[in-house]
């Protein structure tokens, strides 16, 4: 008892039946326990339904047998028990899908090896071992590690840790981490003016057709056949024989831009002295 043996309450639970045995079995060790005193000294140890448990079995095996039992034949029907298969299929599962969250490394550590013990049969290499609990990191610990490089499994978890510890010291000094860089991005000045193009209206109080996106006023033809001026066919908008001049400033039609009567009278003088700016560029264009 100076040795300070836990005891067992009897819970379905493979992980802590399994840690009671191996503290029990550490214990026979040190205190140099005599082999047949072992199972009495272990069943003194069993409370709630785990004595349940060895009171019904002792009667099932005889007060005989009871008194030269060994530690092995004890923790056969212990284990069977106390850890059913359905319990330890299920510690496999959780295996296969764990996965570091907002846990520490020395916790996912302590987690893996404790359901490790169950699977076996999953991770019958060292290698296996490294692969499996390099997936079960978080991906800005496993960015930095590479797992081939690692001999054993106690490797990799301190390479790990190192890691986290970084990560830490980063945080704390404000700083990103290399993955982070460059993520966050302000908009483009285009995106930013045809964003506010979109939100104003235009001149003369017209706004964009919601069909076509152009400025014009009444029937949208888009998708229609012939002109787009007079709606008929066998001829283009620019050929129109009904395409009256329309004024840029108002959107009225008999006018042009520079004749507009609601253009301010400088807007109107320089507007003339492009369109004869205009003509003369044309002229000589046509000479040429």
């Amino acid at each position: 008892m100076a040795c300070h043996p836990t005891t067992y309450d009897g819970k379905i639970d493979p992980v802590e039946c399994q840690r009671w045995v191996s503290n029990i079995e550490a214990v026979f060790i040190r205190s140099r326990c005599d082999k047949e005193d072992q199972v009495m000294f272990a069943a003194g140890l069993l409370t709630h339904q785990a004595k349940d448990w060895w009171d019904a079995h002792s009667k099932e095996v005889g007060e005989d047998r009871l008194q030269v039992m060994t530690w092995q034949e004890f923790k056969g029907p212990f284990m069977k028990y106390h850890c059913p298969q359905s319990a330890i299929d299920k510690i496999q599962e959780d295996f296969l899908r764990l996965r570091q969250k907002n846990e520490s490394v020395n916790e996912i550590a302590n987690t893996f090896m404790d359901k490790m013990k169950f699977c076996g049969d999953l991770v019958t290499t060292e290698r296996m071992k490294i692969n499996r609990f390099y997936g079960v990191l978080k991906a800005e610990i496993r960015e930095f590690i590479t797992p081939s490089k690692c001999e054993t499994l106690e490797e990799l978890i301190n390479l790990a840790r190192d890691r986290e510890i970084e990560i830490k010291r980063q945080e704390e000094r404000g700083e990103k981490r290399p993955s982070e860089k460059g993520a966050s991005f302000s908009p483009s000045k285009k995106g930013k003016y045809q964003d506010q193009g979109r939100k104003g209206k235009s001149k003369g109080g017209i706004t964009p057709c919601k069909t076509c996106g152009k400025l014009h006023t009444g029937e949208c033809l888009l998708g229609k056949k012939g002109c787009f001026k007079c709606g008929k066919e066998g001829h283009s908008s620019y050929q129109c024989p009904n395409n009256p001049k329309t004024c840029f400033n108002c959107f009225e039609k008999g006018h042009i831009k520079s004749e507009c009567p609601k253009l301010p009278q400088e807007s109107k003088k320089e507007d003339k002295k492009q369109e004869g700016s205009r003509a003369k560029r044309e002229n000589v264009s046509n000479h040429i």
